[in-house]
């Protein structure tokens, strides 16, 4: 599955801690980090991914709220 710049992006600035206001961008964010972290090879990419991922769940529990 081919990923689309804006994706790549979105992805690259929640590994920076830039994460979006808005539900529904999270969790597509969310789906695509979860297939990036399926195919990472290093045991540091995954932990990185892993943590930007509990940072995003985290961000939308709260606009939940």
């Amino acid at each position: 599955m081919e990923i689309s710049e804006e994706a790549k992006l979105d992805m690259k600035n929640a590994l920076n801690g830039k994460l979006s206001d808005n539900y529904d961008e999270l969790k597509i964010v969310q789906e695509n980090l979860a297939i990036k972290k399926a195919e990472a090879t290093s045991h540091g990419t995954y932990k990185q991914i892993d943590k930007a991922m509990d940072k995003i769940t985290h961000k939308m529990n709260k606009l939940k709220a």
